[in-house]
């Protein structure tokens, strides 16, 4: 007979035995390279028929495998009930650990402070219209301008009054796109 895992096909139990409440050695998927199995409670049966590598379960505590054997006396889910396919018991650090859980972190670690942009630089004279004021930054006006000449040309106005403001932080407004352009600004790195 062939051996997958380390056990042989006769020794797999069938469908009569693997019912739910039966103590099972099962191996779990990730280790099915070793043969090592845990023990348990079989919750729920996922496989219909009998099956040539084992039966599919699922275990009281949640854990699913493949049953290789019938568990005998008292359960202990936690430490390997068969030795490993090349015949050795398992090493303990070998066995499941219990992992601290992982911190929670919010969407805010990731927040960066709002770039401020910088007022150009004043350029006297070069592109100023007769309307820039000593307060007003001749680039402002001249794109204030432009729309302006444009809405005449086409005898409507255009919607500049369709303004967003940042989700992030709330200070910067702007249209759709360049609101868009800075709340990516918060989350680069």
């Amino acid at each position: 007979m062939k051996e997958i895992a380390g056990v042989d096909r006769r020794q797999v139990p069938t469908i009569r035995d693997v019912i739910p409440g039966a103590l099972v050695n099962i191996v779990l998927k990730q280790d099915q390279p070793t043969g090592r199995t845990v023990s348990g409670t079989v919750q729920n049966v996922l496989t219909r028929g009998n099956h040539p590598r084992g039966i599919k379960v699922r275990l009281a505590d949640g854990r699913v495998g493949r049953v290789q054997t019938m568990a005998t006396g008292t359960e202990n889910s936690a430490v390997p009930t068969q030795q490993g396919s090349d015949g050795r018991r398992p090493r303990p650090d070998q066995y499941d650990r219990d992992l601290p859980p992982l911190p929670q972190i919010g969407l805010d670690a990731y927040l960066k402070p709002a770039k401020h942009q910088r007022a150009p630089p004043s350029r006297a004279g070069a592109g100023a219209s007769s309307s820039t004021t000593a307060t007003a930054s001749p680039r402002s006006d001249t794109m204030v301008q432009g729309w302006q000449d444009y809405g005449a040309a086409e005898n409507e106005a255009p919607a500049i009054d369709e303004t967003a403001t940042c989700p992030v932080c709330g200070d910067f407004t702007g249209d759709e796109a360049a609101v868009a352009h800075h709340v990516a600004s918060h989350f680069d790195e």
